[in-house]
This record gives C-alpha cells, structure tokens and sequence, in this order.
C-alpha cells in the first residue's frame, strides 16, 4: 500500500510467522534472528514477538528521505519465563564508521550477550548492573574499533509489574498508561539552545562516554512502553496522536504499524525530519 494512502504499512505474512517462532533467549546463539535488526537489516512492518503473554513488536527500516541506509540496530526477545528483553541503537550519522550501521551492530551484540546472561539468572536478580556493564563494553569496543563510531542505545528487560532500563544518548523509552496518557520517559542526553541536538553523552563518544543512567518503573495492567531512537521522537507527533494510537490499538503491532505510517508520511512531505525509523512497542496486557 502507498504510505500517502489511506492504509497501514504491514510486514509480511511470512515474516510474521518468522518472528512468532523465534525460541527463547536461552537457545538462541546470536544473529541472524527475524526480531533483531542490525547491520543495515530492515522490515517492511511490525514484526510481533511470540511465546510470552506480554504483547510487544519490533520495527526498524531507513526511513524515508533520508538516506539509503539503516544505521539503527533494535532486537526484541523473550526469556524461557516469558520476560520480555528489548533494545534500540541509533548510530549517530556522519560519526564514523568505515560501514554504516556496523557500530550500532557491533554495540548490540554485547546488548545480547548480556541479555543471555540476565536469561539464565534468577528472577529476583537485579538485571541492571549486567546491563551497566554492557553499556561500558560495548563503550569501550566502539573506542578500540578506532573508526570514531558513536551509537545511542536504550535497553530494556520487561515483567508484567516492572520494566528494568538502561539509556545514554538521544534515544528513549516512554511510559504510557492505558489511555495513551505519557506517565515518564528517559533523559535524552543531547545540548539544549544554540547547540540543540548535540549528544552529551553515547556510546564510543569520548571523552564523554556513555554516562548511562538506570530506571525501574514500576508497571500497571494496559500500560505501554515505546522505545525508539530519534527517527520517531523527532517525528513531533503531538501527545493526542500518541494517546490514539496506543488507546486504540488492539495490540503492541498494530500500534507500531499506525504509528510507523504516519511518521513515514510526515518524513515523506517533509513535516517530519528524514531519518532511519526504530521502535519496539511493548504493551502489558489488562487483567481479565
């Protein structure tokens, strides 16, 4: 369908049915996986993640206008206990790299080791400190890598009564209760005034290092978490479309799928700025 149409962009029937059968963290070995997209990797819509009773999709693709590369990275996963593991890179373009897209890519393969490790640990463990220490090492391999690549990260490990995250640059995760209302987000850490949109903190960015701060939000039946790098948050949708489109949508993929055609068009007719497009969108479901 065109993205100037009346309809929604969709992933295909077959790439779905990939995603729904992704195994659990605990038998995956790494890449190629359908819900983690990295190294230039797009979908053409929503892919949902199965196996849990926490609804949640992943997409990510280059946007429109903008370049004819992704640079982002994003991976959705589910635990053998139905604990939802979710992250979203953007590699900050014109920083590096002598391949677009392989710094973010890189930083999300310790992103995913340490996902594993969060997997095998009991479900009292505090997951944060692992996530901490994967910030720093993928930090410290952007710097050793010698190319100058820099990549915001956010990551996520999601319950059905907490969600567990850690950020540093100008991507983010938003807080929704079941009204679309926002409750929270994370801090963008990005210059405000004469120098708007300059990182302060990332990973690979040195001296100033990823700085990466850790949340605990506590979560309630219908509440939303939208994770996205700045392809979605500069998009300027305004606080009703966002309370819409979650309040109306009967699932996690069909929200990112509204909300993916509309940020397309916006890029498309230049109301939105052109950038690569990533999210995941996680939704706890409401009790009986």
């Amino acid at each position: 369908m065109s993205l100037f149409g009346l309809g929604e962009v969709k992933a295909p029937e077959a790439d779905r049915k990939a995603a729904l059968a992704v195994g659990t963290l605990e038998t995956l070995d790494g890449a190629p996986v359908p819900t983690w997209l990295a190294g230039g990797r797009e979908c053409k819509g929503a892919l949902p993640l199965g196996g849990t009773r926490i609804d949640a999709a992943i997409y990510s693709s280059r946007g429109r206008g903008y370049a004819n590369y992704n640079e982002d990275a994003a991976g959705l996963f589910r635990s053998a206990s139905g604990r939802v593991f979710a992250f979203v890179l953007d590699q900050a373009g014109g920083l590096g790299g002598d391949v677009r897209g392989q710094g973010s890519e890189h930083a999300s393969r310790l992103v995913f080791d340490a996902f594993k490790k969060i997997a095998g640990q009991s479900k009292g463990t505090n997951p944060l400190p692992e996530l901490e220490g994967a910030f720093a090492a993928a930090h410290q391999a952007l710097i050793d890598r010698g190319q100058g690549e820099v990549t915001t990260a956010v990551a996520a490990i999601i319950d059905p009564e907490a969600a567990y995250l850690v950020n540093s640059g100008d991507s983010a995760a938003l807080h929704f209760d079941a009204k679309g209302q926002k409750k929270q987000q994370t801090e963008l850490h990005v210059l405000e005034g004469t120098h708007q949109g300059y990182l302060t903190h990332a990973l690979g960015l040195s001296p100033e290092g990823p700085n990466s701060e850790d949340y605990l939000w506590t979560l309630e039946p219908g509440d939303w978490l939208v994770m996205a790098t700045d392809g979605l948050l500069d998009a300027e949708l305004d606080a009703a479309t966002f309370a819409r489109f979650l309040a109306q949508a009967s699932s996690a993929e069909q929200a990112v799928n509204r909300l993916v055609s509309v940020v397309l068009r916006r890029m498309g007719t230049l109301r939105a700025k052109p950038d690569n497009l990533t999210m995941v969108v996680v939704h706890v479901p409401p009790r009986d």
